[in-house]
């Protein structure tokens, strides 16, 4: 790590300290308009899009600044950035494989939070697996017209975009075919239903299209080119994430053992199970470090993200497992957080992609397998 990027963690640092509003609003609505804030501050004092370049908004520096700022969030405690699926997975893909005019129109609101996004992949018929894509979009004119159905789409209901992808030539079943589309949610003919969670929050939801008319424009990548978009996305995906992700966990592990000192709870087993998930997420934030060095030197091979994406499931459900077995059932009654992270641990093995879409893609791409 260079000059520049340990001057830029001075900076955070210290940006933080002074600005650091505190842990969210519990209550879901106040939380996602205080994330929002949270992000808009960040990027107002100049730390969004760090990587990007600087006629995009951004301040041209490596991915080794974008790993500086999730490490110092995360180790601060500080609330997370709302906008990453945008910022750090389409903004990068749309700077590599999007036009000049769809750069100027989409970048500056990923920046700043105004206008969030989300992803249309999963299926009702097709999970995650993306040759399973049912959605259909026809070509009129300069225009798409989609019709079908998305499940577990993130926060739809609050974003303003959708990353989408649809079908325009083939069979369900073929990765040939597919077109990755910015399709805006407030388009007629979209409506957004969400899915009851036990959380109680609507941060899942299924999305309808009803011959929703999206300009070609609007067009990622090219007709036809979403499986080559798709993966281009995934590469980014994870990296950052996966980093930010694994610094969190670390916290939530030192509270537990802390809590566990706390309460007298601490014999030879609540020890292994301790250990076990320290030394995973050890391996977990090296795997994230080298993503980030072969992004940056452009050696990250095809599908090997999901390697990342299958572990960062398997530790983060592990600890909170090793959680409530330390602090035992009653920690399911309290309103501390723990029960929270219990739950939604659950959900890490299927949002963006599930665990078995991750194996499946580890032995055809990375070991060859048939």
């Amino acid at each position: 790590m260079g000059s520049a990027e340990r001057h830029l963690r001075t900076e955070i640092r210290s940006w933080i300290a002074a600005n650091d509003p505190g842990p969210p609003p519990s209550e879901y609505n106040e939380r996602i308009e205080a994330l929002t804030r949270w992000q808009a501050s960040l990027c107002e004092a100049g730390f969004m899009g760090l990587s990007w370049p600087v006629r995009y908004g951004g301040r041209g520096m490596s991915l080794a600044a974008e790993a500086v700022l999730a490490e110092e969030l995360a180790q601060s405690g500080a609330a997370e950035i709302i906008n990453r699926l945008a910022l750090y997975t389409w903004g990068p893909t749309l700077m590599d494989m999007g036009e000049p005019e769809q750069m100027r129109r989409f970048l500056p609101g990923m920046l700043d939070a105004s206008e969030l996004w989300c992803q249309g992949f999963s299926e009702p018929d097709a999970g995650s697996d993306l040759a399973g894509v049912r959605t259909r979009a026809l070509v009129d004119g300069d225009e798409l017209v989609i019709t079908g159905q998305k499940v577990w789409t993130s926060r739809a209901e609050l974003s303003t975009y959708n990353a989408l992808l649809v079908r325009t030539d083939g069979e369900p079943g073929q990765h040939r075919g597919l077109t990755l589309v910015m399709a805006p949610m407030k388009s007629d003919g979209i409506t957004i239903r969400p899915l009851p969670q036990m959380l109680g929050e609507p941060h899942f939801s299924e999305v309808f299209f009803d011959e929703v008319r999206v300009p070609l424009a609007n067009v990622l990548g090219g007709l036809n080119q979403g499986w080559r978009v798709s993966m281009k996305a995934m590469g980014y995906e994870r990296g950052i994430f996966v980093l930010e992700r694994s610094i969190r966990l670390r916290r939530r592990l030192a509270e537990l053992a802390d809590r566990a000192l706390e309460e007298d709870r601490v014999d030879r087993a609540a020890l292994a199970g301790i250990g076990r998930v320290h030394a995973s997420l050890e391996m977990l934030t090296a795997q994230a470090y080298r993503t980030l060095a072969q992004q940056q030197a452009g050696t990250l091979v095809p599908g090997s993200t999901s390697v990342d994406k299958l572990y960062l499931a398997e530790v983060y459900q592990d600890l909170f497992a090793t959680a409530a077995e330390i602090l035992g059932p009653e920690v399911t009654l309290r309103e501390d957080g723990w029960t929270h992270d219990l739950l939604e641990s659950r959900s890490v093995s299927i949002y963006s992609g599930t665990s078995e879409i991750q194996k499946n893609v580890i032995s055809g791409r990375l070991l060859g397998l048939r």
